[in-house]
């Protein structure tokens, strides 16, 4: 075999296809990780295979690694006892083999990890989520449509939320992504990120996630609460990377068409944002309708056409139309009097609260709380009477 030693880790060429465990594990030795190598081959003698199996996930976990010395690793070392560890961790070490696996090969490869645990439920989803993921890579995204409802069938019957909810639903954000489906992209995008730590993501896939999650809040014309993903951590990385993002969604929050404007020479650089001008501005519109609602007490929320019109940057002829609009989306509920150009407001639909927001439901709270002790004790001065008896 011919051996080439770096300081980034032990490579040999495919001669070792011949090659016994042995003469594999002493080649490994002579490397850079013996230490690894030592350790392991102590536990593989003496038939430790949780020891062995938890020293192998940290070694293949730990990078960088040549070209081409996982998959050996893999068809060389890891076969000869795959089937004494655990299936769960079979499939975390044979999903970071594949990454290792020439690109035309990668699929034969885990489907034949599939067969190998088929039996653990956890161990399947996750190897048929990188499966699905290759497919999109691939342009085979109709195929897998069918293999995300094969999918969610098996996430469903788990019963709990588990580490490989996330493998699924960063499957299905990607292949909503592929698709250009705003709502439900920014639906399992969120929902991947509450199933992982996010410090296992790096610098850059934090941004990267946090950038498109951002767009798809913004572009989905189902999604109008922005408060999950303005208080997710994530947002972070973007307030130096691409800080006008953060600044457009807390505009969209609070519904503020003057910072909306403010900010369209950085947003309209963007194509998708630039593409869809005219929906976000409504959507902007209707964002700052549910805001005038809200912050009007209960007992004053018939508003003037005039108010609504300032409120969102609108000509008052089409208020009528936005506030229609906000009523078939079930973001208000109300009634229009067109003869005194009034709206009656009687519901906003609740979303997650920031912080300027709760200051101002405190301060409602707090009003409402002295308007009912001044009822009490006005009924307490006019009938003392009634009240003790």
């Amino acid at each position: 075999a011919v051996v080439s030693t770096q300081s980034t880790g032990y490579y040999i060429t495919n001669n070792l296809s011949k090659m016994t465990v042995q003469s594999f594990i002493s080649l490994q030795k002579a490397g850079p990780r013996s230490q690894e190598w030592i350790e392991m081959e102590d536990f593989y003698n003496r038939k430790l295979w949780h020891q062995l199996t938890l020293a192998l996930l940290k070694y293949v976990k730990t990078g960088p690694h040549n070209p081409g010395h996982l998959s050996e690793l893999h068809k060389t070392f890891v076969s000869d006892f795959d089937h004494r560890i655990s299936s769960l961790a079979l499939s975390s070490i044979g999903l970071i083999v594949a990454d290792d696996i020439p690109a035309g090969e990668r699929l034969e490869f885990l489907e034949a990890l599939l067969k190998k645990v088929s039996n653990h439920p956890e161990a399947k989803i996750k190897i048929m989520a990188k499966t699905g993921s290759l497919k999109i890579d691939q342009g085979q995204v109709e195929e897998v449509q069918e293999l995300i409802k094969t999918l969610e069938e098996l996430v469903n019957s788990l019963g709990e939320i588990t580490p490989v909810h996330g493998a699924f639903y960063e499957l299905s954000a990607k292949f909503y992504k592929v698709k250009g489906d705003y709502n439900s992209f920014y639906r399992d995008s969120l929902r991947y990120l509450g199933c992982i730590d996010l410090e296992e993501l790096t610098s850059k896939q934090k941004q990267e996630h946090a950038f498109h999650i951002g767009l798809s809040a913004l572009l989905g014309d189902k999604v109008y609460n922005f408060g999950e993903l303005l208080a997710h951590p994530l947002l972070e990385s973007l307030k130096i990377a691409c800080p006008w993002i953060v600044e457009l969604l807390l505009a969209f929050n609070r519904g503020d068409m003057n910072k909306l404007e403010q900010l369209q020479p950085q947003w309209s650089q963007q194509p998708d944002l630039a593409r869809n001008e005219v929906a976000l501005k409504q959507k902007c519109a209707l964002l700052g309708l549910m805001e005038l609602t809200f912050n009007r007490a209960s007992s004053s929320r018939s508003i003037p056409f005039s108010e609504v019109a300032a409120a969102v940057k609108l000509p008052v002829d089409e208020v009528e139309l936005l506030v229609m609009k906000a009523i078939s989306l079930n973001l208000v509920r109300g009634s229009i009097d067109e003869c005194d150009k009034v709206v009656n407001l009687t519901w906003v639909q609740p979303r997650v609260l920031d912080l300027s927001q709760i200051k101002e439901m405190n301060k409602r709270i707090i009003e409402w709380a002295e308007s009912v002790e001044k009822t009490v004790a006005d009924v307490e001065r006019q009938i003392p009477e009634l009240l003790c008896n």
